[in-house]
């Protein structure tokens, strides 16, 4: 008899979903009291670094804001658009959002990029915290290795 271990997704469409919703967990929203100067007017990256870094083919990105973060969003990047965000955040909720996703899926810390970083074993996403912000980056099906080096360029 093979056991699995419960709430743990066991297809790729599973992972995805897990992955998404690691995501979303991740995205704990700031108290009104944080940073003064929410992170929205730093541009977008390139989609000529992007690209480069991911081995895609995504056009310009197109953006959007609220009061606490900007999202650079690149289309035709791969099944689902190449997204980066950057956060006003703090270590405290970043880490709350790190153990809510562990909570989902397996994660493993990367040690030596920002702050803090982490991201769920199967690849897709990463999450860096570094001087009141987290860098969200969203590339499915992307190896985290990629998606690492991409993080330490927009540091």
């Amino acid at each position: 008899m093979i056991r699995r271990r419960a709430n743990r997704p066991t297809t790729l469409a599973g992972w995805m979903s897990a992955a998404v919703a690691a995501a979303a967990i991740a995205g704990v929203a700031p108290s009104a009291t944080q940073a003064a100067s929410p992170p929205t007017s730093r541009p977008c990256p390139s989609a000529s670094i992007v690209n480069a870094a991911l081995s895609e083919k995504g056009t310009s990105p197109t953006s959007s804001k609220t009061i606490y973060s900007k999202t650079c969003t690149y289309p035709h990047s791969g099944i689902v658009p190449t997204k980066i965000t950057f956060q006003v955040d703090t270590s405290a909720t970043f880490a709350a959002g790190e153990n809510a996703a562990a909570r989902v899926v397996a994660i493993v810390k990367i040690h030596g990029l920002g702050q803090a970083a982490w991201a769920p074993k199967v690849p897709g996403s990463l999450y860096v915290f570094n001087n009141g912000t987290t860098i969200k980056i969203l590339a499915l099906l992307v190896p985290t290795a990629k998606i690492e080096a991409l993080a330490r360029k927009l540091l």
